[in-house]
Parts: C-alpha cells; structure tokens; sequence
C-alpha cells in the first residue's frame, strides 16, 4: 500500500490537537436540557468558508492536486472545531483514493474506416473524427467489422432491446449520441449512461459515438475540438487488485464521428443515413441496427499515472440504540475542475458556486446540528471528490463505506445559486421516494414552497452525487433553489457567465443571508430524518428502486 500523499500527511498533523478536542465532544452525551430548536444559521460563517474554498490560492480545487488538498484539510479542521467526529479511514477525517489518472497522447492516434472493397473512407481524426484517451491502458489498437446499434439502448420495460439480433463480439459498435426522444427525462438519462456498459457487456471491443442534430444542439463536436476539452485529466479509482475500476471492462478503445462526417459511414449500408437520422429525431427514435460493410481502425494513446484525493467524512452519532445504525448522508462536492488553458489572464476556476457554496451550507449545517436537538439516526456530512471527473468520490464511498451502519437516505447540495432571496426549492427526486415529504414540511416551517423541475429534460436526477447513493438502491434527493423569486434569472446568467469559467467566483453579488436560509433548511431536513419513526423508502414500483433493488413502500 502506497503512503499518504505528502500535502495530506503534513495537513493532518496540524488536525490532531484539534482533533482530540472533538473526538471527547463528539463522543460525550447530549447535555439535559438540549435546546429544542436548532441554533441559527451564520451567514458570516459561511461567507467565510466560501471566500477560502474559492480563493485562488486553492487553483479551483481539482481532485488530485495541492488545491484540493488544502480544500480537503480546511473541511476536516472545520468539522474538528464544530464536533464533528471523524468518519473516514484510521480514525481521520479522510477517505483516501488512489486513482488512475488518463490524458490523451498528444500524437499517435489513428481512425481509420474501410468498405468492403477495402478503400479508405474520408475521414480523418483530429477534423472529422476523434479518438479519445482510456483508462482501460495506456495504449491499445483495435482492427473489426462495425456494428450499428441505433442509440445502444436496452429498456425491457419499454419492450426496447436496440442490440436484438445483433452479435457485437469483437465488433467495434457504432451508436447515435443521445438517447430516444418520448421517454420520461430522468429514466432516458439513466439509459444513455448505460449504453457503454450495454455494449461491452455484449462483447464489443470499441466505440464510435455518431454525432446528431439534437446533440449538435447540446454540445457540439467542434466545440469539443476548439475548446480543449479532449486534453483534460480523466480518473478512475483503483480497486483492491490496482485495476481501475470500469463498469465496461471489454471496451478498449472510444472514439466519436461528427455529423458531416457520419454519412460516409452508411454509404452502402442497409438503411441509408438521410433515413436513419430522420428516425432517430422522432419521438421513441425506432432506429434498427444491422451488420455494416465496414472495417474500423482505431488506435489510442495515452498516458497513465496515479494520484490521491480524498472524501472528508465526519459525523453526529445517533443517540437511539435501535435507529442509530441506520445512516443519513448529507453529501457535497468539494472538487472543482482546476485551472484552464485559455488565452485570458485569468486561468482558476475558483469555484464559488460550484461547489464552495454547497460545502459551506453543509459546513453551517453540520453546526447546527451538533448544537441542536439529539439525533436519534447518525448523521453523516461528506465532502466528496471527483465529482467533476464523474461523481467518483461519491462512487467510492458508496462502493466502499467508511462508515458503520446501513447507508438509508441521501440529501446531496450541489451548486446552490445563491444570488438572490429564494422563496421555493427544487428537489429533484421529488417523485420518487418519501424523503420529499419530510422536505416538503421542513420548507414549509421556512415558508419555503416546493416546485417541479423546470428543466426536466436535462435529466439531472443522473448527474450529480446522489445518483450514486441511487445505484445501492438508496433514497436520495438533491436540493436546490428554485426558480421563483427572479432564480430562474439567476440559473440562466450563472449557466450563461459562468457555469465551469473562472468568472464563478465571490464577485458575483453573493447573498449570504440567502446562504443562511439554504443551510438551516438542509439542516431541518436531516433533522426530521434523523428523527422520524421509519426510515425513508422509495416510492411503490419507483423505476430506479426497481433498477437498484431498493426498499419500497409496501
């Protein structure tokens, strides 16, 4: 086993003192006479946890990096002065996690397309095709027939099965980006992030992800070309046997193809490309797949080597014999995505909303709690890293928890807008278990309303850290503000200014008593969890407590 990373070794010994006060806090029982009401939220507090977390001096808090460790080691000594209990690895604050980190070579990729008569197609990586980076090896080369697969989805509940009669070992697969339109947002996000699972399950060796219009719109592929994107860092953590954890083991090698590149493809197959894509921009895209008369060439390159970052874990043990087993998470991300390669003078993505905002409203949240009513659950806080690399942090604690006890509900704040004076919440979620109940109650002592997703068809039920407490079958919701009030304003000119730019910093006419309110209601929420008579479970039949085997309502 590799030794603790320098920065955090040397961090934590200035914990320690620190540390042994809160541990005899931490541990001690709750005094007689504990205040029947939760301590007021300090809008200072959190201005002052923000203002340090998106500093430049931390160059954005990207997982794997000195910033983030500095990042790291502020949450545990924040956790230490409230009481918070040490919940990570060896009785401290932290989870460590080696990861494999992956960068594109800069030379040595190749995609390559011939037909039947052996000619080569048109195309040519870097302007018309990319391959991208893997995390599977450092370099691999992959020379098979293609397969196209429609959009790669596999849904026996909508009687969908894209691979039906179809044999892709060995093959390389070629799919549509995206997912069909004219299935319910949250459930058609959750199949596009299995189509690369899909595929390698049924033996492919590789992919080729066709750009379409409507992923034209999204993002399109020579943004992805002009934007520097493809040199980026891509982590995976590392499993007990040093091999990187992947859910599509076969796939050695992805690539993508744009959309004036794409007809070359289907010249002289089946169906012909003008009729496919027409299908595809349907409602329910019935596309059918078909052996392609195609050979397809890729090679990648890239360049491997390991980091550590850590998850900051504390927690407030229950004070019920017979609940205190049974866990809440409060979860957020602590990581953010580093310094750019841009032209402007400033290169940090400082990160204040993303996600500095959201660690300080737990940070608030957690000292109420600590001097509030006793929790008969345990309530755990995690700060958690490589959200920004794919909610891996979240991934590696669920997979592998530092925690004792059962894992029975997740309250995840990512990104709160916290820029004007909110008067309603979004919980996404909101549908899918009874966890929405207890919100809806806790808000409404706030005077606070509930509103529906205003964006359904992002499908942010899928991204962010909770979804990975949703895949162990775990209750969880994600919470931010909502849209009344002028937030839908808001939302758009932090998407539109600075959503992942280094404009996402404390210039931005913060509002922290807004803050304030955001953290006393997530502290409400944990609360009533913590103290309610049942543990929260998904709603009757929900699609996910179905997909993940989770606890239902009878």
């Amino acid at each position: 086993m590799k030794l603790m990373s320098p920065g955090l070794a040397a961090l934590m010994a200035a914990l320690m003192a620190a540390l042994m006060t809160a541990l005899i806090a931490a541990c001690a029982p709750e005094a007689p006479g504990a205040p029947a009401e939760l301590p007021a939220a300090d809008a200072a507090a959190i201005e002052a946890h923000m203002a340090y977390l998106a500093s430049d001096d931390l160059e954005g808090r990207e997982a794997g990096t000195p910033g983030f460790d500095l990042a790291a080691a502020y949450v545990a000594g924040e956790f230490a002065k409230i009481g918070i209990a040490p919940a990570g690895d060896s009785a401290t604050y932290f989870q460590e996690i080696t990861f494999q980190r992956s960068v594109r070579a800069a030379e040595g990729r190749k995609f390559e397309v011939k037909d039947a008569a052996g000619n080569l197609l048109p195309l040519t990586e870097g302007i018309d095709a990319v391959v991208y980076n893997s995390l599977r090896a450092p370099e691999a080369s992959v020379d098979a027939p293609a397969v196209f697969v429609g959009f790669g989805i596999d849904a026996p509940e909508l009687g969908r099965d894209d691979f039906a009669g179809l044999d892709l070992t060995g093959k390389v697969a070629v799919m549509l980006s995206g997912t069909p339109k004219g299935i319910d947002n949250e459930e058609r996000a959750f199949y596009g992030n299995r189509k690369l699972k899909n595929i390698s399950d049924r033996g492919a060796v590789a992919t080729v992800s066709i750009e379409t219009p409507t992923s034209k719109g999204v993002y399109p592929f020579q943004r992805l070309l002009a934007e520097g994107r493809l040199e980026g860092a891509s982590l995976a953590w590392l499993q007990a046997d040093a091999a990187a954890y992947t859910n599509a083991p076969n796939i050695q090698a992805t690539s993508a193809v744009s959309l004036e590149g794409a007809p070359a493809l289907f010249a002289g197959a089946p169906a012909n490309w003008e009729a496919i894509i027409a299908a595809a921009e349907a409602e329910g895209g019935a596309v059918t797949g078909f052996d392609m008369p195609l050979t397809i060439s890729i090679t990648q390159r890239s360049t491997h080597d390991t980091v550590r970052s850590a998850n900051v874990v504390g927690m407030l043990e229950g004070t019920d014999p017979e609940l205190k087993d049974e866990v809440i998470v409060i979860s957020a991300h602590l990581d953010h995505i580093g310094i750019s390669r841009s032209i402007e003078e400033d290169t940090i993505n400082n990160g204040a909303l993303d996600n500095a905002s959201g660690i300080a409203t737990m940070l608030d949240a957690a000292r109420m709690l600590k001097n509030g009513p006793p929790l008969r659950r345990t309530v755990v806080f995690a700060a958690v890293t490589a959200e920004e690399k794919g909610l891996l942090g979240a991934q590696y604690f669920v997979m592998n928890p530092s925690v004792p006890g059962t894992i029975v509900a997740n309250v995840n704040l990512d990104m709160p807008i916290l820029t004007y004076d909110f008067t309603d919440v979004i919980v996404y979620g909101a549908l899918r278990s009874n966890i929405a109940a207890t919100v809806e109650t806790a808000a409404a002592t706030m005077g606070v309303a509930i509103s529906p997703d205003p964006t359904p068809e992002q499908g942010i039920f899928t991204r962010s850290d909770h979804f990975r407490f949703v895949e162990a079958g775990i209750p969880a919701v994600y919470l931010k503000p909502g849209f009344q009030n002028g937030g839908d304003i808001a939302w758009a000119d932090h998407q539109a200014r600075n959503y992942h730019r280094p404009s996402d910093d404390m210039s931005n006419n913060l509002d922290f008593n807004a803050a304030a309110r955001f953290a006393e209601l997530n502290a409400r929420i944990a609360l009533a969890l913590a103290s309610q008579d049942a543990r929260p479970l998904w709603k009757k039949d929900d699609f996910f407590a179905r997909q993940f085997n989770g606890p239902m309502e009878p």
